[in-house]
């Protein structure tokens, strides 16, 4: 029987892309040997081990200032050190993480307030590699949030659209600016209208749920930015999402733009005793509704390390691609769960309270 080493590289990459999706994988190929190193490094063979496997892994997340907090048990563990924003991009503020891409922003003060002056994205997992660095475009208004999305459906990580959403205080509206990192140009899209409320920074990560981009704003709207259209939207919370609030609670870590599924938006609610998952309906001949879709009772749900802490649960995150979503405490921790399992795991010790994360996928 010839050796792999004999084998040619067509041959080798169609075994190679049937290794288990696991973050190991790759890496110890990678020590192999020379020629094994090459094949598994190059962007080409990584777009057609994503697409093959088409979920990745859950790495870990994005924490305040950058730090990376690995969620995988060893010997799929990432060295925290390996994804550090710092090590990797240096003194730049975390904007957005998907599709297994990075978004950071670099500010200047100018005109006696800071402004992000140029974007940068770029892939942790082959570090260097297809790095891309965008010049802000010039704006009257102020950046109040942006986001990255990778080309066909996250497979290309080589080609990207970034977000970008200015607030103009003389216009009275916001207004998104698209990158494509194929024609490296911006385009403008149309204004929304919007209340004097709208203009503070989103600092609540956004997600992705079918062809848009949605970001929930501090009094419980949802801005909608449609991908294919160019457009924006605001659209109303749930009328009835019922949360009991606790002088502790903290109205934008009790909810969760998240998908409801054949590209319906939902939103997960959290109170201090249920997480109620809602999803909105969208017909031809009616207006759009919300729909209670279920209810999970926490103390049915939670590990009894979290039921001490019930009262000052925070959701801080959520992980798209493995519908993973993050929960904190004021002092028991972090922990993550499925929403389809509602399994929960603890990842790390210290709580990230008043603060959101923003978790990484890849391979």
């Amino acid at each position: 029987m010839p050796s792999a080493q004999a084998l040619p590289d067509d041959l080798l990459i169609k075994i190679l892309l049937r290794l288990p999706a696991l973050p190991s994988s790759l890496p110890c190929v990678n020590l192999v040997c020379k020629r094994w190193q090459r094949l598994v490094t190059d962007i080409h063979f990584i777009d057609s081990f994503h697409a093959h496997h088409r979920t990745p892994p859950l790495l870990g997340y994005f924490a305040f200032l950058g730090r990376f907090v690995p969620t995988q048990e060893p010997p799929c563990r990432t060295p925290p050190m390996l994804f550090s924003l710092n090590s990797l991009v240096g003194e730049k503020g975390l904007l957005d993480c998907r599709h297994g891409l990075v978004l950071t922003g670099a500010t200047r003060f100018i005109e006696s307030k800071f402004v992000i002056t140029e974007f940068t994205v770029f892939n942790p997992m082959t570090r260097d590699l297809g790095r891309r660095t965008v010049t802000s475009e010039r704006q009257s208004g102020k950046l109040i949030a942006a986001a990255v999305v990778a080309a066909a459906g996250g497979t290309d990580r080589r080609s990207f659209r970034l977000i970008a959403l200015f607030a103009s205080y003389q216009e009275g509206g916001v207004t998104a600016s698209v990158y494509s990192s194929d024609s490296g140009a911006w385009i403008k899209s149309a204004m929304g209208v919007v209340s004097p409320s709208h203009f503070a920074v989103i600092y609540h990560p956004s997600t992705l749920v079918g062809n848009a981009i949605y970001w929930l704003l501090r009094d419980g709207e949802i801005l909608q930015f449609d991908l294919g259209r160019h457009s924006l939207a605001f659209i109303e919370q749930p009328p009835h999402a019922h949360v009991e609030r606790h002088r502790r609670f903290i109205p934008g870590f009790c909810r969760w733009i998240i998908p409801a599924g054949d590209g319906h938006l939902g939103l997960a609610v959290l109170s201090e005793r249920s997480i109620q998952f809602w999803k909105r309906e969208t017909g031809f001949s009616s207006a759009a509704t919300w729909e209670l879709c279920k209810t999970v009772q926490l103390d049915k749900v939670l590990p009894l390390e979290l039921k001490e802490h019930m009262s000052s649960l925070e959701l801080i995150g959520f992980a798209e691609e493995n519908n993973v979503i993050f929960i904190s405490t004021h002092d028991g921790g972090v922990f993550m769960t499925n929403l389809e399992s509602m399994q929960f795991k603890k990842v790390h010790t210290t709580s990230t309270t008043r603060y959101y994360i923003h978790p990484y996928s890849g391979f």
